[in-house]
């Protein structure tokens, strides 16, 4: 089964996919923090109890993923390949997750909240992954009673959850707007909508692969439909933006723009080792060959899968070993090259 990041919508403009998730703690227990270990293991087994019961619901099948049983290695790919919030990951704990077949939904327990229920969707669909994930919760709430207080909302540890206990997200690919440096300014005027704009990519302050993240960064006094309907206006006006400034570049010199993106295929496709960093700028530019449509039309090329797969946590996790530095390079090219297709140059798109 074709994972979510792997759908051909995270290709087909500046906004990549998007995330909800949901905070929820529940009554009869006290705070992550407080809790332990016999706890710990009566509220995994609650919710995987739940999940299961709701599983018809849902349609989804999920896996049962227990960290004291997996490598670290193991439990960072997955905040690697987008199914762990790492903001609501609290090792050492007696935690786990449950995750769809498509990884498209995950719901970790005993994070630094009891619950976070988290569900990705491919391309601009943020509001599909709202309904998603408040069906999800509807269906949990069936068997587990949420902490709520009809006058501060969902009851969580963090002030930052307070209300909603929601956080949107969405994930965008700005090369053009990041080579116009104007990044700093844009985050500025998105803070000011209660809105973060950052680097996705290892908490970096540049982005690796000019991906960032915007999320909201306040849930008290919103509403759902409130968050994700200013998230979609925000997106959509960056989208509009490096659209733009990419056809500007384009219509000015397009060989220009096309070169450098044959160049990165070239290096990537057939280097037999790589750094991370100029794998993660090679893919920058594939994406946006893909998105403005240089390659040829039968070409799969899925440069943010790739991004997510390429990294050393799961590239461990693929090779069921903990991969070392001096070996991470020539792995890392060995990925790429069976996972980028050969192209047909006498059908490339090259002026």
């Amino acid at each position: 089964m074709r994972k979510w990041y792997e759908m051909e919508a995270c290709n087909q403009g500046p906004i990549i996919g998007g995330q909800v998730y949901l905070v929820r703690n529940i009554m009869g227990y006290p705070f992550e923090a407080k809790m332990n270990e016999e706890e710990q293991n009566a509220l995994m087994a609650a919710v995987c109890y739940a999940v299961r019961q709701s599983e018809e619901v849902l349609q989804k099948k999920f896996v049962f993923i227990n960290f004291s049983e997996v490598r670290d290695y193991e439990q960072q790919a997955l905040i690697g390949k987008l199914a762990i919030p790492p903001q609501m990951f609290e090792k050492g704990h007696e935690a786990g997750i449950l995750i769809s077949e498509d990884e498209s939904i995950s719901v970790l327990v005993n994070g630094k909240e009891h619950l976070c229920i988290q569900v990705s969707c491919p391309g601009n669909h943020i509001q599909e992954a709202m309904a998603l994930a408040g069906q999800v919760d509807d269906c949990l709430n069936q068997y587990l009673k949420y902490a709520f207080s009809k006058k501060y909302g969902y009851l969580t540890s963090s002030p930052l959850y307070m209300g909603t206990g929601m956080s949107a997200s969405y994930l965008l690919h700005l090369p053009y707007l990041e080579k116009k440096s104007v990044m700093h300014q844009i985050e500025k005027q998105i803070s000011q909508y209660g809105f973060t704009l950052r680097p996705h990519f290892d908490g970096q302050t540049e982005a690796p692969g000019s991906v960032y993240r915007m999320r909201n960064r306040k849930t008290l006094g919103l509403s759902e439909s409130e968050i994700t309907s200013a998230l979609e206006h925000l997106a959509g006006q960056l989208a509009e933006q490096e659209e733009a400034l990419a056809r500007q570049c384009f219509n000015e010199d397009r060989l220009s723009q096309v070169d450098p993106m044959y160049r990165a295929y070239g290096l990537i496709k057939y280097a037999r080792k790589l750094g991370y960093d100029e794998t993660m700028a090679c893919l920058s530019l594939l994406h946006a060959g893909d998105l403005y449509h240089i390659w040829p039309e039968q070409a799969e090329i899925c440069p943010f899968a790739v991004m997510l797969n390429m990294a050393d946590a799961v590239l461990s996790a693929s090779a069921e070993k903990n991969i070392s530095s001096s070996e991470r390079g020539r792995v890392r090219a060995d990925y790429i090259r069976r996972n980028l297709p050969v192209l047909d140059a006498s059908e490339a798109v090259s002026s």
